[in-house]
């Protein structure tokens, strides 16, 4: 069973793991993570947190987190960004933010079940005070569903970004992905972030694959998602996964991936298959 895998980070684990369970791992990164290389914007959002002072901080990702702190501690600014962010209200989005957080001692007040930005805005809209300063260390692109709410709440929000996604240079292995999916020989793709079914459609757009890839993606080839998040960039397309792992973890997607062997396989049109 030929399993795509269209990550950059953790794609080799990825690969490690459905081959443990006897699937074929095809590799085709559509995501690659660039670090900023200036970090102007950074430090400046860093200032506007601690002169304001925020009321509250919001952190998505662990990297992220770890990252703004590194630069901040290159700057001379780590102390006083640490103290203004222990007298705020802290939220991490999920483990691995809280993890970072905790190991600078700060603790998160709030870490939503679903590990969503929609369930942080759901939680915080009726919570912040107008006029409050919400610092939001985001990912690799803007989260509109949770800094408009925020704002539209009467917050003043402050984002900082330490990396965005872009392509890959080398497209070779996402081109030879999109045209192995296109032409019916992967059973399963495995999306674990947004970005990567966007960028995958990208690519198929330049090789004028991409109504074959919708066309596959929808009638052949199985979905698994990681979580409501990844699943986001589905909808977008029309598609719908097989399966959304819970709780939203590469492990529990990879044991639920393998479970649903027989439901891959009938999408695939070849229910016998070994």
């Amino acid at each position: 069973m030929v399993i795509g895998v269209p990550a950059g980070r953790r794609a080799n684990e990825t690969a490690r793991l459905i081959e443990r369970w006897g699937g074929a791992a095809l590799l085709g990164p559509t995501v690659e993570e660039v670090e900023v290389t200036d970090p102007a914007q950074v430090l400046q959002a860093t200032r506007e947190v601690v002169d304001s002072p925020a009321a509250w901080s919001v952190h998505l990702t662990g990297v992220g987190t770890r990252r703004w702190f590194g630069i901040a501690k290159e700057h001379e600014l780590l102390e006083v960004l640490l103290a203004t962010l222990g007298r705020s209200r802290v939220v991490a989005r999920g483990q691995k933010a809280s993890s970072a957080l905790r190991s600078f001692g700060l603790a998160p007040e709030w870490v939503p079940e679903g590990e969503t930005s929609k369930e942080i805005a759901d939680w915080m809209q009726d919570k912040v005070a107008e006029g409050d300063v919400v610092a939001v260390q985001r990912h690799g692109e803007r989260v509109p569903g949770l800094t408009d709410r925020l704002q539209q709440a009467g917050a003043r929000v402050v984002e900082l970004a330490t990396y965005h996604w872009e392509i890959p240079a080398d497209r070779g292995p996402a081109n030879h992905l999109v045209r192995e999916l296109a032409g019916g020989r992967v059973h399963a793709l495995v999306i674990t972030s947004a970005p990567q079914m966007r960028n995958l459609f990208e690519v198929a757009r330049d090789i004028d694959l991409e109504q074959d890839l919708q066309d596959a993606l929808c009638n052949k080839v199985f979905l698994a998602s990681v979580g409501s998040v990844a699943s986001v960039s589905l909808e977008e397309r029309g598609l719908t996964p097989g399966l959304v792992a819970h709780p939203p973890r590469l492990g529990a997607l990879l044991r639920s991936l393998a479970a649903a062997r027989e439901q891959i396989l009938l999408k695939a049109g070849s229910p016998g298959a070994v």
